[in-house]
């Protein structure tokens, strides 16, 4: 018999959730002082729960480090097939898709530089996250061939488009601060409509996301 009709979370889902919760929290903690300078003591400290509970849900720092890069990737997956099952032609299916992951990336995942410390990882769980990138690159990339042949993209080089873009993007955990003016929502949208304009057939004569100090 399933407990309280499915409407109360298992023993599994919970340990997931609580784990989930350690993983966004530490890459919050990582951004702050670099995945080099932080400890699980320091990870356990900031989360008011002792080393040996933490070790519960990750066994080293490297396999946190490794989750935080598994997160972001999954964010990646779960944008882009938002962006295709809602975008209308190939230039939509990105725009959406990537402005739902640079909305979560710096609002859930607190503007996880570490994204970028790709030398953090080593040997078997590098060689994991570089295929993960390698095939979200790749799925970008099949939308601007499918732009360019619906018309809504210029005829453009496939591989550059899609590097000049996550540049912007991923360039953006760089500078952005919750606690500055704008909401990760109000980045998100305006930046990717910015960088997409260079990949639009036909841009708007306005953008209709702008950002004020």
């Amino acid at each position: 018999m399933s407990r309280w009709g499915n409407a109360l979370p298992n023993r599994d889902e919970q340990l997931e959730t609580k784990r989930k919760a350690i993983i966004r929290e530490a890459a919050r903690f990582f951004n702050r002082r670099g995945s080099h300078g932080t400890s699980l003591d320091d990870v356990a400290e900031r989360l008011g729960v002792t080393k040996a509970a933490l070790y519960r849900y990750v066994p080293s720092k490297q396999d946190l480090l490794y989750a935080c890069h598994e997160e972001a990737m999954e964010i990646a997956r779960e944008s882009m097939d938002q962006g295709e099952a809602s975008g209308r032609t190939g230039l939509e299916k990105i725009q959406i898709g990537m402005s739902t992951y640079l909305r979560e990336m710096i609002g859930a995942m607190g503007v996880p530089v570490l994204i970028l410390e790709e030398n953090a990882l080593t040997g078997a769980q590098a060689k994991v996250i570089i295929g993960l990138r390698d095939e979200f690159e790749k799925r970008m990339r099949r939308l601007v061939e499918e732009g360019i042949a619906d018309g809504s993209i210029l005829p453009l080089n496939p591989k550059i488009a899609i590097f000049m873009l996550l540049g912007a993007v991923h360039w953006v955990t760089k500078w952005y601060s919750p606690e500055g003016p704008w909401t990760a929502a109000d980045v998100a949208d305006a930046l990717i409509e910015m960088a997409t304009r260079g990949l639009a057939a036909k841009p708007s004569d306005r953008l209709s996301a702008t950002l004020h100090d």
